[in-house]
Parts: structure tokens; C-alpha cells; sequence
């Protein structure tokens, strides 16, 4: 995102409580709010709520978020 670009605030939320599960090791909420997110960027990209710019900067973000589920390994 750059430095005077407008987030949205509803898919921010989503990132940041995806960040919070991840950081807390709960797989299975980070699972569920990737989901979330996912449906979110297709449903706000089919309305045209979202420039291209910021819909490749979220997309590349869900990637990152899958890849980091995938890679998950209990620590206990």
C-alpha cells in the first residue's frame, strides 16, 4: 500500500486479526479467517470496490497467508 492510498477497512481487519491467529498459533482460526479474506477480496474485486493495485497487493498477501498455513507445525 502506499503512503497516501486508502485501505479498506473491513479486509485490514481481516488481515490483522489473521496476523494475531498466526502469531498465537491458532491454525484453526487463521484457517477460517483466510477464507474469510479470500471471499472478501472476490466479492469487493466483483463490485469494483477495489483498485487493481490494491487487489494485487491483497492477493499476493493471501498467498503469503496460505503458504504460511501450510508450512504450520504445532509446537506442542
Amino acid at each position: 500500500m502506499g503512503l497516501f492510498s486508502k485501505k479498506d477497512r473491513e479486509i485490514e481487519s481481516v488481515i490483522n486479526q489473521i496476523r494475531v491467529d498466526l502469531s498465537n498459533n491458532y491454525k484453526d482460526n487463521a484457517v477460517e479467517n483466510i477464507k474469510r479474506l479470500e471471499k472478501l477480496l472476490d466479492t469487493k474485486e466483483a463490485d469494483g470496490k477495489l483498485k487493481e493495485k490494491d487487489a494485487t497487493t491483497y492477493r499476493e498477501l493471501l498467498k503469503h497467508f496460505q503458504e504460511d498455513v501450510a508450512n504450520f507445525k504445532r509446537t506442542y
